[in-house]
């Protein structure tokens, strides 16, 4: 998957004057059909961290094979677009989370979110804050989907808030039917 992504991001305005040594971490979520996994590039620490909410046993097996592709891969373009040879890649070690683990089997992606948010290249309280339960996992799903829909810059943003007021006039319109009889 990585060796066919174009991240050409040197002609995009907020790059131009990037260094990735600038940058502390470099995230890279990874999805493999079934489950997201963050693979975090942590520059100050030396580290290549793999955040994995299920924490699977396999890691060796599995995920690592998969994860030393993408590292490859980001060191590479970094050191094609931004030739700093401040960094000595042979020098990182790798780093394998385990003390998060998510209590389901969907919600892997709303652990990447709050990693990329959170992660400070250590655990934190931040990252495990009753993360644990359920439902406020999906009030952390909820905002988020209210701040992608709310952003002023969401070009549908006005037409789905008109649907949203059309649905809510029907459901509501159906309750007082149900209520009457």
């Amino acid at each position: 998957y990585y060796d066919k992504v174009d991240l050409d991001i040197t002609n995009k305005e907020w790059a131009k004057n990037l260094s990735f040594t600038e940058c502390n971490l470099w995230f890279f979520p990874y999805y493999d059909n079934k489950h997201y996994i963050m693979i975090c590039v942590n520059i100050k620490a030396e580290r290549f961290e793999v955040l994995d909410s299920l924490r699977h046993k396999d890691f060796e097996k599995i995920y690592k094979p998969m994860a030393v592709r993408v590292v490859q891969y980001a060191i590479n373009y970094m050191k094609t677009q931004f030739a700093d040879k401040t960094v000595r890649w042979e020098r990182f070690t790798w780093f394998n989370l385990e003390k998060v683990t998510q209590p389901d089997q969907i919600s892997c992606g709303m652990y990447i979110i709050r990693w990329m948010r959170h992660w400070e290249g250590k655990y934190n309280s931040a990252l495990t804050k009753d993360w644990k339960r359920i439902d406020l996992i999906n009030e952390e799903r909820e905002c988020l989907m209210l701040d992608i829909i709310l952003d002023e810059e969401n070009l549908e943003r006005e037409r789905i808030m008109k649907e949203a007021t059309k649905y809510c006039n029907m459901k509501n319109k159906k309750k007082d039917l149900k209520e009457r009889r």
